[in-house]
């Protein structure tokens, strides 16, 4: 018993004597409801067992009786804890609005275990989008196509954009509000507004990899790549080729995230004013420097200042040379040969 008090599941090991006694099942559901599957079918048909586990999570209404899954207050209880409980009530009790409305209040997921009556009905979907946006997938095609409908989810969460009417995903207005929340959201919106100036800036100002899904024409736009890459330094590699070359561009991203060092173009990979940014914010970036300047002791030094690990980058010189001792190039002594043991026979 203290065993199963400490852990709830350890009545899956108990004597089916002991699984059939109230006191011993009670104080197991009180840890876990879950445990509950592992009572007599006598006491997953008690009432006052099966409400216990109830208190500690909902989804243990699967493992109670026939008679208590299909009994209203039972119900309600379990979706108290956790709305999708109500996937484990019999079609009558899904189609109850009162009892709907309170599982998608609790989790808007709860709207796809819902009546299809009900997933038709504006005041439960409403309630559900604001619970979770994504819940818009589980509404019935016309209120996916309702303007209120989709803003509402949207702007719970961005990416419920893709669930939306495809002619809601090309208008403005509900494509800017999910932006707004999530611009990776930005994957779902139209074509034509993916050449929107104002909505791709608002999409790269939430999330900087939001621009990949810009229109090939914004990518070459400086300002929509350097609010992109202010957000999200690694947002560079989506820029056009031109932007790639432009230092204005290139050290604000480096200066975020040295590894940034590897996405741009080789002619600044050979600059060393953006490589030694690149090096003090990563020493290891240095791998992604020229040959020439992964010798040059200011760079190396930097470099292996910011991490000790940068040396094994560096293109290393003579141990005894003015160099080497600037930077402090550790070179391992050469192991003694020694004469293997004899092996006995």
């Amino acid at each position: 018993l203290e065993s199963i008090r400490r852990h709830g599941f350890a009545l899956m090991w108990a004597s089916a004597r002991l699984r059939a006694e109230a006191p011993v099942v009670t104080a197991a559901v009180r840890v876990d409801g879950r445990a509950l599957q592992f009572a007599s079918d006598a006491l997953r048909a008690d009432k006052a067992v099966v409400l216990e586990a109830l208190k500690t999570h909902g989804g243990a209404l699967l493992c109670a009786a026939a008679e208590l899954r299909a009994d209203r207050f039972v119900v309600r209880e379990a979706i108290r804890r956790d709305g999708r409980a109500l996937q484990f009530a019999p079609p009558r009790l899904r189609e109850d609005k009162e009892l709907v409305l309170e599982a998608v209040r609790q989790n808007g997921g709860a709207l796809v275990c819902a009546s299809r009556e009900l997933r038709e009905d504006m005041d439960v979907v409403l309630e559900a989008v604001r619970r979770d946006g994504r819940a818009l997938a589980a509404a019935a095609a016309e209120l996916r196509a309702n303007p209120a409908v989709v803003l509402e989810a949207v702007k719970q969460d961005g990416m419920a954009l893709q669930f939306a009417a495809p002619e809601l995903c090309a208008d403005r207005d509900v494509v800017l509000s999910a932006v707004r929340e999530d611009g990776m959201a930005l994957c779902g919106a139209r074509v034509e507004l993916r050449k929107d100036y104002e909505v791709v800036l608002a999409a790269v100002t939430n999330d900087g990899m939001a621009l990949q899904f810009a229109a090939e024409g914004l990518k070459g736009n400086a300002d929509i790549v350097a609010a992109a890459v202010k957000n999200h330094p690694r947002a560079i590699q989506f820029a056009a080729a031109g932007l790639k070359a432009r230092r204005d561009i290139v050290l604000p991203a480096i200066k975020g995230e040295g590894s940034v060092l590897s996405l741009v173009r080789k002619d600044l990979r050979d600059n060393k004013r953006v490589v030694l940014s690149a090096v003090q914010q990563d020493g290891l970036a240095l791998q992604f420097a020229t040959k020439h300047l992964r010798e040059d002791q200011d760079v190396v030094s930097t470099a292996v200042k910011a991490n000790p690990l940068a040396q094994m980058f560096a293109v290393h010189k003579p141990a005894n040379s003015s160099w080497a001792r600037k930077v402090k190039v550790k070179h391992p002594a050469p192991k003694a040969w020694s004469k293997p043991p004899l092996m006995c026979r």
